[in-house]
Formats: structure tokens, sequence, C-alpha cells
């Protein structure tokens, strides 16, 4: 890879870090029982355009940024491992090829599957058990959110992606 091409991905991966911990922290939506956010969008972006490596990073990065800056609680790793897995879900469905409508939908169902599972272990061992739910009573609490956050991330993504890809924005 040229320097002239590392620099601008290093430039792109770190927008979208910056991109992911707006999106992600300070734009949400209550929504039943989570808030909803757009921070997913970046880490989309950067699957299609940049590949896994970078879109883990951007999942990262973003998390522990996002968290630090605008903390809801102490800091759960856990939280970072489950934008890492979505990055690399992003970038090994994403990365090569155009982004069709099936491949981003395909690309958001395992991820938010993997946000689902996840975040709901997460918050499992995390939340007091005074006030808590058990692993199950999180998912089933949860699951209605995901169900509707699907199709919004699919409406939201392909014609994104489509965008940027009608724009010549592509990293080959």
């Amino acid at each position: 890879m040229s320097q002239k091409k590392s620099i601008l991905f290093i430039t792109l991966t770190a927008m979208l870090v910056a991109m992911q911990v707006v999106l992600g922290n300070i734009l949400q939506v209550p929504f039943m029982e989570k808030q909803y956010n757009f921070g997913f969008q970046p880490i989309l972006i950067a699957g299609w355009l940049l590949g896994a490596p970078s879109a883990m990073l951007v999942g990262a990065l973003g998390d522990v940024i996002g968290s630090h800056l605008f903390p809801q609680g102490a800091y759960f790793p856990g939280f970072t491992l489950t934008n890492v897995l979505v990055g690399l879900c992003c970038g090994l469905i994403l990365r090569r090829g155009k982004p069709t409508l099936l491949r981003v939908a395909i690309t958001v169902v395992i991820s938010m599957l993997i946000n689902w599972l996840l975040n709901s272990l997460w918050l499992s061992i995390t939340v007091p058990i005074a006030g808590g739910r058990s692993y199950w009573g999180w998912l089933i609490k949860r699951g209605p959110s995901y169900l509707v956050e699907i199709p919004a991330n699919i409406l939201i993504g392909f014609p994104l992606l489509a965008s940027l890809r009608r724009a010549k924005i592509e990293l080959k």
C-alpha cells in the first residue's frame, strides 16, 4: 500500500471513529427498552469502504472513547467486544463488491443479532442484581426493539452505501 493510500486509510478510519462517537452517544432516540442511536452506520461504512480491520477499529475505538466521554456507568469491555464483532461482520460481508440490498440486509441482521445476544449478556452481568434481570429477561425485554431496529438500519444503511458508491467513494 502506498504512503498516500495509507494516510487516506488512517484519515478515513479516524473520521469514522469520530462519527461513531457522535452518532452513537449524542444522537440517541429513547425507544422501548433501549436507546436507538446511529452509531452502527459508521461501522457499516468502514466495513464496506475499508474492510474488517478498520471496521473493527471504528467499533472498538468508538465504544471506548464514547463510553469515557459520555459515561452511563462504569466502562465494561464486553460492549467493546460486541462492536468489534459487528465491525468484523460488516467487513467480511460487505468489503468486496457492490453493496446490494440483500448484502446490506444480511449484514444488518447478523450485526443486530450479535448486538442483541451479547449486549443482553453484558447487561445481565453489569446491572446490579437488585434491579437487574437475568440474561433471558434481557433478551425477551430487548427483542422487540431489535425487530424494529433491523429494518431501520437497512433503510438507512443501504441508501447510504449506495450513494457513497455512486459518488465513487471507494478504496479498492
